[in-house]
């Protein structure tokens, strides 16, 4: 049985080779006993030995070199203790003994739930397929005139093709970490980062109206740009990655902070401009059947006589500043 473990790491994927005889030759040449592509690598790089007292290292390179724990080899037999690391050129390396312990088995999780539903074709397309419905009717019936259907196509294709864009993304990550190229999941991921904030922006709306107050609709949008873009990618780590749950959440916020970090400088720039005026709140901005009111809605004459009484009030207090200032 082997006694020596070599592994190489290549773009966080670890390859492992048995050493059963001594010495062991590593390098590009084919005469190796252990052949490695990369090109930094010389062709006759490492030599490996083993004798009574232990095990035995020779750097044969004279191009790149070795380093051994970060320090630089000469061409003199270095005695090693496993484990041990290893850069032969730009390649990362370790020697270990057949004895090292292996991390736990991460166990897959079952394809149920939300990740059964973002891992069916089916049901993928049919979520693919009703944003981008609610997208279209969303800006159907934002747009007060009646257009032509091309009207309507091309201002979705913007977000299609932004919402392609970010399935790549997401699938090419998981190609370079996985080896896989996981399309589906990436495309339900990338469908939900639309459809969520959108039904939470409807959702928001109508209980502004219900209650007569923006406070639902500010939660609902905050949540939609700053928690839904994490959760998402969390989600999609641990169940496609299999990543543990702290480094999936770190990894998340840190790719969703440059979107969070925007979001947050446009609602200082709202709340700066509004400081200086009096902001129509959002929910007499629309008129639609489904905006009811638990309050109850005063009369015109009421409306008319309130708004006169707080336009004279805010003419006199300006009125008694321009005096002041005189």
């Amino acid at each position: 049985m082997a006694q020596v473990i070599f592994e190489t790491i290549v773009r966080g994927r670890c390859n492992y080779y048995k050493i059963n005889h001594f010495p062991t030759t590593i390098g590009r040449a084919f005469d190796n006993d252990i052949i490695l592509s990369d090109p930094s690598v010389s062709p006759h790089h490492l030599e490996i030995d083993q004798d009574e007292n232990g095990y035995f290292l020779r750097n044969i390179s004279e191009e790149n070199g070795t380093l051994l724990d970060q320090q630089k080899m000469d061409m003199l037999v270095t005695s090693i203790e496993l484990p041990v690391s290893l850069n032969l050129g730009d390649l990362k390396a370790r020697i270990l003994s057949h004895k090292t312990s292996v991390a736990p088995t991460r166990i897959k999780s079952q394809s149920k739930g939300l990740f059964r539903f973002l891992s069916h074709p089916i049901w993928v397309a049919c979520l693919f397929l009703l944003t981008l419905g609610l997208i279209f009717f969303d800006h159907y019936q934002s747009v007060w005139i009646e257009k032509d259907l091309l009207f309507y196509f091309n201002q979705l294709l913007p977000r299609l093709f932004i919402m392609l864009g970010i399935t790549l993304v997401i699938a090419s990550i998981s190609r370079l970490t996985t080896h896989r190229w996981e399309i589906l999941p990436a495309l339900g991921i990338a469908s939900l980062f639309f459809l969520i904030p959108l039904m939470l922006d409807y959702l928001g709306h109508f209980l502004n109206y219900l209650f007569t107050s923006d406070v639902p609709g500010d939660i609902f949008r905050n949540i939609a740009h700053f928690l839904v873009l994490p959760a998402l990618l969390m989600f999609y780590m641990i169940r496609v990655h299999l990543t543990p749950l702290l480094p999936a959440l770190g990894a998340a916020i840190l790719v969703s902070s440059p979107i969070s970090a925007y979001y947050l400088n446009d609602q200082i720039d709202q709340l700066s401009t509004y400081s200086g005026f009096s902001p129509l709140p959002s929910y007499n901005q629309t008129l639609s059947a489904f905006d009811i009111r638990i309050a109850k809605s005063i009369s015109l004459a009421d409306y008319f006589k309130d708004a006169d009484r707080i336009l004279s009030k805010r003419t006199n207090e300006m009125l008694q500043q321009q005096r002041e200032k005189e």
